[in-house]
């Protein structure tokens, strides 16, 4: 195999890094790691470079089932089951600006109601490596952010995010930066602003043809709350933020493709007083492994929150809730995943994710399954990317 010798580490301390990481997950009390990362939340269009005056039609589709049987002291097991719509004009006035409009329907099965958004946005594409989008945001995979700090659920039961986005891209960094404004008020509105915010930036160390090794570093959160707010109570602020490390080496196997260690600090902000817990800032420390073949990926992973605590993270993950009088200081949980998907057509999957946790405090389990048909489709001059 032909090796990359640039934007490389020394030989020796890319072997050392993930040794460690691997050392801990065999010799930590009950280490394991996280959730396989889900892939089926992909939607947005590829930036193309058409003649100018080129217009699309784009059809995104996602029906899925999920089901969750929780025990825990926060949540109950609920089933989600649905799909929605989004079919939209992409207008390219020239090769570096696009135009996105359309609607979003929002329906879940054994309900007769529905939910329907308009989707706009403007998306500015100075140069390969750089974008600006106004509107409606780019949300794909949650942004990068874990489960833990962005439940991907988000995706099947929140409006689509609308406000300001850039990100970037070279052969260094990865970057996602946007602003979610989820309400806007005016003078004499009885409710408080709120938006969340977040970004998603990821370092490459180093990258071969046989391994790769980044450094993730997340920065989000919430915040309700407004200089004309005339709404009781104070304004709130959320923030959460995370460090890692991510390798990941390349299999030479007919079945066998990948494998990725990887290692997360977190920590947490909120304001006292909102949940049970007696302080007002918590740390978590994740660690995962994850096996990729031509079956599926196998992972397996293990998260101790200490008074951690976001109310966009999933809530399995949380040291308590908002409006719930229990808590725990300390929250451990094994997890086990499993995820496969195959491609049917360009841009178009078909999914199953299975997920086991298991708290070895309280010796409960929970899971989550989920089933999903992702639909991606254009018409008129559709150039297939690269």
């Amino acid at each position: 195999m032909k090796k990359n010798s640039s934007d490389s580490l020394p030989l020796s301390a890319m072997h050392l890094i993930p040794a460690c990481i691997g050392f801990l997950l065999l010799f930590l009390p009950g280490c394991a790691i996280a959730q396989v990362e889900s892939r089926d939340f992909f939607s947005d269009e590829r930036f193309e470079v058409p003649s100018a005056g080129t217009l699309t039609i784009a059809v995104d589709n996602l029906n899925f089932f999920k089901n969750n049987e929780y025990k825990n002291k926060y949540v109950n097991g609920y089933t989600l089951t649905g799909s929605w719509i989004r079919p939209k004009l992409l207008y390219y006035p020239n090769k570096n600006f696009r135009l996105e409009m359309g609607g979003q329907v929002l329906a879940y099965n054994g309900r007769e109601d529905y939910k329907l958004y308009p989707w706009f946005s403007a998306l500015y594409q100075p140069t390969k490596s750089l974008s600006f989008r106004m509107g409606n945001l780019n949300q794909d995979g949650n942004h990068g952010l874990p489960e833990p700090l962005m439940d991907s659920e988000h995706f099947i039961w929140d409006k689509p995010e609308a406000g300001i986005q850039s990100r970037f891209q070279n052969n260094r960094w990865t970057v996602d930066m946007w602003i979610d404004w989820q309400t806007l008020i005016f003078s004499g509105d009885p409710y408080k602003e709120k938006f969340t915010f977040g970004t998603v930036a990821e370092l490459t160390l180093h990258r071969s043809d046989e391994s790769s090794l980044t450094l993730p570093i997340t920065f989000n959160g919430l915040h309700e709350g407004g200089e004309i707010d005339n709404a009781p109570g104070l304004a709130k602020t959320h923030i959460t933020i995370s460090e890692g490390l991510k390798y990941k080496g390349n299999l030479d196997g007919s079945i066998l493709k990948s494998w990725e260690l990887s290692g997360f600090l977190l920590q947490s902000t909120y304001p006292q007083g909102e949940t049970a817990l007696p302080g007002k800032r918590g740390n978590a420390f994740f660690l995962q492994t994850s096996l990729n073949s031509d079956y599926g990926s196998l992972a397996s992973g293990f998260w101790q929150g200490n008074d951690f605590f976001t109310p966009l993270g999933m809530p399995l993950y949380q040291n308590g809730a908002i409006g719930q009088q229990a808590s725990v200081s300390s929250n451990r949980l094994w997890i086990f995943s499993y995820l496969y998907d195959r491609t049917i057509f360009d841009h178009s999957k078909f999914g199953f994710n299975f997920n086991l946790y298991y708290n070895p405090v309280t010796q409960q389990k929970s899971n989550n399954e989920s089933l999903y048909l992702m639909i991606n489709l254009s018409f008129l001059n559709r150039k297939t990317a690269k």
